[in-house]
């Protein structure tokens, strides 16, 4: 015991004594939220046969800050009187290359559109010739 005390003493590293404090969660604890993508939210508004989409796009490059995000708004006149889906489809693909993990768009009709063409309007916001687009949509009012 006598030996055992001073060799031990000198032979032990301070480097290797030193702990660090880590405090694990209880196995019911939720996890926390993905980080969101890219694009943070799609808002599609039509007003009689106009579209209008709005995208949410984080700015992604050096000089930007945390939360700086930038408002991209398309406006889609009407075709021979009707809604441009087309170039609603064709929008929203570009949208979904930035972002293909978004599954969710608001689809924000107003009280002029008939509800014939807010069908039209969700099957296209769905999917288009290429795939999938947003296949969850949300309908809120104007």
């Amino acid at each position: 015991m006598l030996l055992l005390m001073p060799f031990l003493l000198l032979t032990t590293s301070v480097q290797k004594l030193v702990g660090l404090d880590l405090h694990v969660p209880p196995a019911a604890a939720t996890l926390p939220p993905d980080p969101a993508g890219i694009v943070e939210d799609v808002v599609v508004e039509v007003v009689g046969s106009e579209i209008e989409v709005t995208a949410s796009v984080r700015r992604t490059d050096v000089g930007a800050d945390a939360g700086d995000v930038q408002q991209r708004v398309v406006e889609l006149p009407p075709v021979e009187d009707d809604l441009d889906l087309g170039g609603l489809q064709a929008t929203l693909r570009s949208l979904k290359t930035i972002d293909p993990d978004r599954k969710k768009v608001l689809l924000s009709p107003d009280d002029s559109v008939p509800g014939r063409d807010v069908v039209h309007l969700m099957d296209a916001l769905r999917g288009d010739a290429d795939g999938e687009l947003y296949p969850e949509v949300a309908l809120g009012g104007r």
